[in-house]
C-alpha cells in the first residue's frame, strides 16, 4: 500500500492593498463590544469583542516599537481560507495587524483554544505570512493565549511575539499528536482547557458577593476583573477600560432604585403627572432653579419613559437633595425627600459619589490616566461593592 503526501504552498494572488486605503466603516459601542480610542491605530477607533482584545489593544497602543496597528474588521477585513475539520472550506479572520519602527509586520490572534480548528487556522495564518513576506517586508503570526499574555512583562510587540512563540509551537504540535493518537485527544483537550481557564477572582471579590449579584451583573464583574488581571503586570498601561464593563450595570441598578422608590408615588393621570414633575419654583433661589428644573425633567424621563440621562448621577442628585438640601419643593421633590432621607443614607451617598466622580474624571473623561494598578484595584473593588449595594437597595 502506497502513501502519497501532497504539499501545497500558498502564493500571493493579487497586488497588496495598504490598510490605510480601506474605506471607513461604522461600529457600535456597547458593554459587551467596547470601542476604544487609540493614538496609534490607523483608524480613529478600535472595535473589540472580548476582554483579551481590549487588553491587547491597550498594549499595542503603548508598545514601544509599534508605529501603527489596526483591528482586522469591517467589510474589507482579511479573511484567510483554510480546510476545517471534515475537509470543509472555511475562512478565518485574525484579530489585529501591527507595524513596527523596524518595518516588521505582525498578524495577531488573541482567540483562546475554543474549537478543534484553531491549529488549522494558525497553520493557514502562518502560511499567509510566509506568502506575504518579501525581502523588505517580513510578516509574522503571533498567537496570544490568555495565560501567556497575563504573565507578559515586556513592553514591545517583538517581546510579545517571542513570549508567545512556544504556545504557537505547542498548538501545532498538539494537533499533530492528536491526529496520530486520537484516543488521547479528548484528554489532551480537557487538560488544555483546564490550563487556560479564566483568572481567579480571589483577592478582588469573594464568592458570596459575586453570587449575590444578578447573572448579568455577575458576568460584567467577571469581565472587569479578568481585564484587570490581563493588565495588572503591564507597566504604564491605562486601566480605565476595566471599568467599562460595569458602567451599564451601575446605571441600570441606579435606574432600578429610582423607579422602585419613586414610581409608586407618581400620580396615575397625565395632567397630574405634568404638575407633579413641574412644581412651583418661583420662591427658590434663582441660581438653583435651572438645576431643579433639569432634575425634575430627568426624573420624568426616568419614571415615565425609562430613558432618563445618566441614572447614577440622577440618583446622586436625589440623595443630595434629600439629605443635604433644606429647600422645600412640592411634587416629585417631596417624594424624593421622603424616600431617600433614610437611615444609612449618607454612607450610601458617599459610595455613589465616589463612583460617580471617579467615572467622570478618570473613565468617561480621562483628566488623568489610571496607571497605578493599586489605585485601579481599589476603585474596582469599590465599584463592585457599590453595585452590590445598589442591587440590595433596589430589592
Amino acid at each position: 500500500m502506497l502513501r502519497t503526501t501532497t504539499v501545497e504552498k500558498r502564493l500571493p494572488e493579487a497586488t497588496p492593498v495598504a490598510l490605510s486605503s480601506w474605506k471607513p466603516f461604522s461600529t457600535t459601542h456597547s458593554e459587551r463590544h467596547p470601542v476604544l480610542k487609540a493614538a496609534h491605530t490607523l483608524f480613529n477607533l478600535v472595535p473589540c469583542n472580548r476582554e483579551l482584545e481590549v487588553a491587547v489593544s491597550t498594549f499595542l497602543d503603548r508598545a514601544g516599537d509599534v508605529v501603527a496597528f489596526a483591528k482586522n474588521a469591517g467589510p474589507q477585513c482579511l479573511r484567510i481560507d483554510y480546510l476545517a475539520s471534515g475537509a470543509r472550506l472555511a475562512f478565518y479572520t485574525p484579530d489585529f495587524f501591527a507595524r513596527t519602527k523596524q518595518g516588521h509586520y505582525y498578524l495577531i490572534e488573541t482567540k483562546g483554544r475554543e474549537d478543534k480548528d484553531v491549529p488549522r487556522k494558525a497553520r493557514a495564518a502562518m502560511a499567509w505570512c510566509e506568502a506575504a513576506s518579501t525581502p523588505s517586508c517580513r510578516w509574522e503570526y503571533i498567537y496570544v493565549p490568555q495565560g501567556v499574555f497575563e504573565r507578559l512583562t515586556g513592553e514591545t510587540v517583538a517581546e510579545l511575539g517571542r513570549t508567545c512563540q512556544p504556545a504557537l509551537k505547542a498548538l501545532i504540535e498538539d494537533e499533530d499528536t492528536s491526529a496520530q493518537m486520537p484516543l488521547f485527544a479528548a484528554a489532551a483537550q480537557a487538560e488544555i482547557a483546564a490550563q487556560e481557564k479564566a483568572p481567579e477572582l480571589k483577592g478582588i471579590i469573594d464568592e458570596a458577593t459575586l453570587q449575590s449579584l444578578p447573572p448579568r451583573y455577575r458576568k460584567s464583574v467577571e469581565q472587569a476583573i479578568m481585564l484587570f488581571r490581563f493588565l495588572e503586570n503591564k507597566e504604564g498601561l491605562n486601566f480605565s477600560p476595566i471599568f467599562n464593563a460595569l458602567l451599564g450595570c451601575l446605571d441600570e441598578a441606579a435606574r432600578g432604585l429610582l423607579v422602585r422608590r419613586l414610581q409608586p408615588h407618581m400620580p396615575p393621570t397625565v395632567p397630574d403627572q405634568k404638575a407633579w414633575f413641574d412644581p412651583y419654583l418661583r420662591d427658590v433661589d434663582r441660581r438653583m432653579q435651572s438645576h431643579y428644573q433639569n432634575m425634575a425633567q430627568n426624573l420624568k424621563k426616568t419614571l415615565v419613559f425609562t430613558n432618563g440621562i445618566m441614572p447614577l448621577g440622577l440618583l446622586r442628585s436625589c440623595m443630595e437633595y434629600a439629605l443635604n438640601d433644606n429647600t422645600k419643593i412640592e411634587g416629585v421633590f417631596q417624594a424624593v425627600k421622603t424616600k431617600f432621607k433614610v437611615a444609612g443614607g449618607r454612607e450610601f451617598l458617599a459610595t455613589v459619589t465616589r463612583i460617580y466622580d471617579f467615572r467622570n474624571t478618570r473613565v468617561a473623561h480621562q483628566e488623568k490616566e489610571i496607571t497605578d494598578p493599586k489605585e485601579a484595584e481599589q476603585n474596582l473593588i469599590g465599584w463592585i461593592k457599590g453595585l452590590k449595594a445598589l442591587t440590595e437597595a433596589s430589592a
